[in-house]
């Protein structure tokens, strides 16, 4: 009997934590009860050293949102109806209305690749993730540099090459740690390839290459001939052609939930329709339909937003 009261009297833990079941909190004198209250006090202080550092989950998250939303005024500039270079502008679709944007949180987990996700957004208030600002292209090299048309203005035309550079307001409040991050595009390949189409990745990348140049093209294919050269305007339609897959900056169909809500996947794929208006002006005109090229959809058509004057 001595030894079965011994035994019992060293049992700290009742069957059912034995068994698995939920412990008794500290405040219940039964079972191991003096090591749960010490557990509980443990919590207590890191939680209040976490909130101190604002080191807390819904803290980084209440952070994240202040600096991916925090609001950005557009460059609005009075004296001409143009887009400049360094102006801080939208890209809207003019299909589903949504606005280009990055959540640089969300970055891919590959080290060599850095670079973060590129999504439509349908929050168009101006904010810092969804604002960028036109670069031109400048060669590495002098004969490369040779053979783009040079302009004297800060204006942006059409058939220029330009690079798109993310609001470094969305970068400085993030634990990225580059300089400037640009628009990219891949070629469809095992390692690299849009999420939900299959279609060519677009991401925003700190490495900068070729790999982030595009150029500005107008929609209509029969007028990009007598358009290159032409200054842009501001909330005029256009194409961005991604130089390096020759395809165009898309707004699919495809949704999906992120921390923002619902918003739609940008990739680089040029929609066009079955062409056959194209081809009966073609046979009309005696013009093959191997050199008839055709529009592409609305889902590649984008407006810059951020001047005050708007193309009907």
């Amino acid at each position: 009997r001595a030894s079965l009261s011994r035994q019992s009297a060293m049992n700290y833990f009742t069957r059912q934590e034995m068994e698995g079941s939920v412990r008794y909190s500290g405040k219940c004198r039964i079972g191991n009860w003096n090591e749960n209250d010490i557990l509980d006090e443990v919590r207590l202080k890191d939680y209040i050293a976490k909130k101190e550092a604002g080191t807390l989950r819904m803290d980084k998250f209440n952070k994240r949102m202040a600096t991916a939303l925090q609001p950005v005024e557009l460059t609005k500039d009075a004296s001409d109806e143009y887009v400049h270079f360094g102006d801080v502008v939208q890209l809207e679709n003019v299909t589903s209305g949504a606005v280009v944007a990055v959540d640089v949180e969300s970055r891919d987990p590959r080290p060599a690749e850095n670079a973060c996700a590129v999504s439509a957004s349908f929050h168009v208030d101006a904010c810092a993730r969804n604002t960028f600002t036109f670069e031109p292209y400048v060669p590495r090299t002098a004969k490369a540099a040779a053979m783009l048309p040079m302009y004297d203005d800060d204006v942006l035309h059409y058939g220029q090459k330009v690079k798109l550079a993310v609001n470094t307001a969305a970068i400085e409040g993030s634990d990225w740690d580059v300089a400037t991050c640009y628009l990219k595009s891949f070629t469809v390949s095992q390692t690299h390839f849009a999420k939900f189409s299959r279609r060519c990745e677009v991401v925003a990348s700190g490495n900068d290459s070729y790999e982030c140049v595009f150029e500005v093209l107008t929609p209509d294919p029969a007028k990009r001939l007598v358009s290159e050269g032409v200054p842009v305007m501001a909330g005029a339609p256009i194409v961005l052609l991604h130089c390096q897959t020759n395809q165009c900056l898309c707004v699919g169909t495809h949704g999906f939930a992120n921390d923002f809500g619902k918003e739609l996947e940008v990739c680089g794929h040029t929609e066009t329709s079955v062409g056959n208006s194209y081809k009966m002006e073609g046979l009309a005109t005696g013009v093959p339909k191997s050199l008839k090229e055709r529009a592409p959809q609305d889902c590649n058509v984008f407006a810059i937003v951020g001047k005050p004057t708007v193309v009907a």
